[in-house]
């Protein structure tokens, strides 16, 4: 019985063995992927499991079945020790080699978990870092779109409340024709209560609330009543306000009008109509319009007077509506022309100005301004704004931030849309009134310079007393030559301007003392193409009348030098100090004439007598000269706003202005020439040019040389001959 057992049971032992190493590696490797690779199922797992399942089956292959068998029938103790490492202590030597068989395959598999349980530390290390770097990217990602929601929220508020003043100071600088009720005007902010129609579509209902609570805050007299010691300082404010609000601030107070700022303030303060603001430096002025409480913010029109100051008045005529706005965004701007970056436009004085992008492709041989302007003009002309609105590419007008000047952003460009009607008005008497005047101005001009000749004094009185006669027949080819340099100068004007398609206006002879006629006023009735145009234009007059002058003055030199004594006592007599006013004419004068004819002790009262073509060539010279320099809207200031644009070309002609002023008043300007055309310049020359199409591309090399060379003939023709 136990021969037939025992085999039984050794087979039994075998089988229970078998599945026990066949279900081994599956139970190691099933261990091992929900260890490690819960969350990652990778492919490397599993070519890790596979090949340690293997392996095992490899290594328990190498027993022999009966070896196999005979150690499970071995005691308990024996098999522990065994596992352990130990020899066996039996003296059956095929025992023993069982036994380290046995070893050696135990310490095979220890280190086989060993380097499995490494690689899945690796493994897990690595899938960590990648959660980690993954969780952190999504954090970053996260904060992006945080901070570009706050920002596109910054923007949309500081364009809603930027758009919504606009609207406040444009229904105030053109009222409805309604009785006058309630209005509120303060230098500490802007908020406004007004009817819905006037508020921004942006503006939430808190900050309508917010806006109604500050208004009432001023209206129930909770702010404390502006003091006496801020008198002055409410006076100035008042006179920075646009005229339409001062006039109607004096009239809710009894006033007509509003030109007496210390009345209309005395006034406020005496009705209590003057607050403290938040801090010593803001106060609040308090008037009264119909259905609407406004405060007006000082910054807000400072920003106005810049603008007003940077673009002529003709640009403000009358607002642009909003409907052509908007018909602009739909019809004519967009990715094939200018791509703007804000859906409302910021509204100045005159228009609305729009940022964005020029998405127009470059043309070689044309600027890119340029390109941008035709592509507008032909979406503009099928357009439902054809003839109602003017586009132009400019840089901002407005002052810039602290910030955009750090940034660079100072000088952007933008679209400013006006009125399509730019051309100057002027009163239908006054430039033929002015223009009388010139003429009479040349006529004292040559009258003088014979009555300075002793000769013909003496000839008129032994000729019973015909002076008036005489002076006539003989001043009338100094009068010719001299109408005769302002209008060559005017010719180079018409030439280009026909060229260019600018349409002018006809010109305004200005008086003189000196020459009889400072210069001619030529408006520009029509926007430039560009600013290179521009240049043409205005340099064009200066430069025929000089080469004009230079020739009649060296006409009249040769003539003056080859007459016969006779005829040199019937020539016009000018002061010596006169001709030595410039460099360029004296020097020539000098140098034709010789035998140093312009030293003299005495230049006040010394004469000295020249052909006519002589003095309307020098003359010509020095007011083509003049009116080369950098003030106004003279042709000197129209080629420093090419030249330097319009924002610098401001600081120029303010330095240009105060060297007039400083070489009149300290002895650099004996005839006071330089004075009296400063003087002129300030007070009628003080308007901007109307805006080019295109300022934003810059003057070429050419015409760059061409403005440094006239700017070093009109220093010397200006500066006084050296003694």
């Amino acid at each position: 019985m136990m021969r037939v057992m025992g085999p039984i049971l050794l087979l039994l032992l075998a089988a229970t063995d078998c599945a026990s190493a066949f279900q081994l590696p599956t139970r190691l490797a099933q261990h091992n992927a929900e260890l490690h690779y819960g969350r990652t199922r990778t492919t490397q797992v599993h070519r890790v499991m596979v090949s340690l399942k293997s392996k095992e089956n490899e290594e328990d292959s190498r027993l022999p079945f009966f070896a196999r068998a005979m150690q499970k029938m071995r005691p308990k103790k024996e098999s522990t020790d065994d596992e352990k490492g130990g020899v066996l202590e039996n003296t059956d030597g095929e025992e023993k080699s069982v036994s380290s068989d046995n070893v050696g395959v135990l310490e095979t598999t220890d280190r086989e978990e060993k380097s499995v349980d490494s690689e899945a530390a690796l493994l897990r290390a690595l899938a960590g870092k990648t959660r980690l770097e993954a969780e952190k990217m999504e954090l970053s990602l996260t904060l992006a779109k945080i901070e570009k929601l706050e920002d596109k929220i910054s923007e949309t508020k500081e364009r809603s409340n930027l758009l919504r003043d606009t609207q406040i100071l444009m229904t105030k600088m053109n009222p409805p024709k309604v009785k006058i009720n309630e209005v509120t005007l303060a230098t500490e902010g802007i908020v406004s209560n007004e009817t819905s129609s006037a508020k921004s579509p942006s503006t939430s209902d808190s900050e309508q609330k917010d806006e109604k609570s500050e208004v009432e805050q001023l209206l129930d007299g909770e702010k404390p009543i502006l003091g006496e010691e801020k008198r002055e300082e409410a006076i100035d404010a008042f006179e920075k306000l646009p005229q339409q609000i001062k006039d109607m601030m004096a009239r809710s107070v009894g006033m007509a009008d509003g030109t007496n700022s210390t009345e209309a303030i005395e006034k406020l303060m005496e009705e209590n109509r003057l607050f403290q603001g938040e801090n010593d430096e803001k106060f609040s002025l308090r008037a009264t319009a119909e259905d609407m409480d406004v405060l007006i913010d000082m910054d807000f029109v400072e920003i106005n007077k810049f603008v007003e100051n940077m673009l002529p008045g003709v640009t403000r005529k009358e607002p642009v509506k909003m409907e052509y706005i908007d018909a602009l965004y739909s019809e004519v701007l967009g990715k094939d022309t200018f791509n703007p970056r804000e859906r409302n436009p910021q509204a100045i004085p005159g228009g609305y100005l729009i940022r964005g992008e020029s998405k127009v492709k470059s043309i070689e041989g044309k600027g890119d301004g340029d390109v941008l302007i035709e592509a507008l003009d032909k979406k503009i002309s099928e357009s439902s704004v054809a003839g109602k609105i003017q586009v132009y590419y400019m840089l901002d007008p407005t002052p810039p931030s602290g910030e955009e000047i750090l940034a660079g952003e100072d000088e952007t460009p933008v679209l400013f849309i006006s009125n399509y009607d730019v051309s100057p008005e002027t009163k239908v008497w006054v430039k033929p009134g002015v223009s009388f005047a010139g003429l009479a101005s040349i006529a004292v001009f040559a009258l003088g310079s014979f009555a300075l000749n002793e000769n013909i004094v003496n000839q008129a009185d032994a000729a019973d007393g015909s002076l008036g006669l005489l002076l006539y027949d003989l001043s009338l080819p100094l009068v010719y030559s001299v109408l005769a340099t302002q209008i060559v100068h005017e010719l180079g004007h018409l030439i280009v301007a026909v060229k260019d398609g600018i349409q002018i206006g006809l010109p305004t002879l200005v008086p003189g003392f000196q020459f009889g006629l400072t210069g001619a006023i030529t408006p520009i009735k029509s926007s430039p193409k560009n600013i290179k145009s521009l240049f043409d234009f205005a340099i064009a007059g200066p430069l025929f009348g000089l080469v004009f002058s230079l020739f009649l003055l060296y006409t009249g030199l040769e003539m003056t030098a080859f007459m016969d004594i006779s005829a040199q006592e019937q020539l016009p007599s000018i002061p010596v100090e006169v001709l030595r006013s410039s460099a360029l004419g004296g020097g020539i004068i000098d140098y034709l004439l010789g035998d140093g004819v312009l030293n003299s002790p005495d230049p006040s009262s010394t004469m000295i007598k020249l052909h006519p073509y002589a003095i309307a060539g020098f003359g010509g010279l020095v007011i083509n000269a003049l009116n080369l320099l950098p003030l106004g809207n003279t042709d000197g200031g129209r080629i420093s706003l090419s030249f330097f644009g319009r924002s610098f070309s401001r600081v120029v002609q303010g330095t240009a202005l105060l060297a007039l002023v400083i070489a009149g008043f300290f002895g650099a300007d004996e005839i006071n020439l330089l004075l009296c055309f400063a003087v002129f310049a300030n007070f009628w020359q003080t308007e901007a040019e109307v805006p080019c199409r295109n300022e934003v591309d810059e003057l070429d090399s050419v015409r760059g040389l061409v403005a440094i060379g006239m700017s070093l003939i009109v220093i010397l023709t200006l500066v006084p001959l050296p003694s």
